[in-house]
């Protein structure tokens, strides 16, 4: 039942799997295996330091709205990260689904050896779509279609490379998105509960 539901999408998802895998190239693999972190969970630290170096740069010039809007951004940014995290090594360990070659399988039919499998959900689609909707915010035209290919990009070099199920993908990114939502509603609630 659990196959049928998150993996199989009456074919759907094997097939878009088979699909977008053919385009995978000799090492994509191990280049993705090795920079997916780096995608994800690295560059939300270091769009934390940019921040902090911003603010230290500005911080004695800067409009109250400016550093009012940076902080923002950095509670959002923690608390999303926080959530991301958890939720993604929560469900990829203690559930089922993280090897699921290992309770179907046959599931897995990549033409390649057993491939490193991160699981549900994707981690690089969620931190990389958590990151652009903190961001979205703040961002001009141009840095939001960075985001767009940034975000893009993460979602099918994962699945390109075989580390990733689209539905591993789609979970991934729904987290990434949740992390987000939350984040920016307990940063509302904090200041209204400040100011009250």
């Amino acid at each position: 039942m659990m196959k049928e539901l998150l993996y199989d999408w009456l074919g759907l998802n094997e097939w878009l799997f088979k699909m977008l895998y053919a385009f995978s190239f000799p090492y994509l693999h191990d280049i993705w295996k090795a920079m997916s972190y780096g995608y994800g969970y690295w560059a939300a630290g270091l769009v934390a330091i940019a921040v902090c170096v911003r603010y230290l740069r500005i911080r004695h010039t800067a409009t109250e709205t400016q550093l009012e809007n940076m902080g923002e951004f950095m509670v959002g940014l923690m608390v999303a990260f926080s959530i991301v995290w958890c939720a993604v090594y929560t469900l990829q360990n203690i559930s089922l689904m993280p090897r699921p070659w290992m309770v179907f399988p046959d599931l897995v039919a990549a033409p390649a050896p057993v491939l490193w499998h991160e699981g549900l959900p994707a981690s690089a689609p969620a931190i990389s779509l958590m990151l652009a909707c903190l961001s979205w915010k703040y961002a001009g035209a141009r840095v939001r279609r960075w985001l767009v290919f940034y975000v893009v990009l993460g979602c099918l070099a994962s699945i390109i490379s075989g580390v990733n199920w689209p539905v591993e993908v789609v979970a991934g990114a729904i987290v990434g998105w949740l992390g987000a939502r939350v984040a920016q509603w307990y940063s509302r609630f904090g200041r209204k509960l400040v100011a009250s």
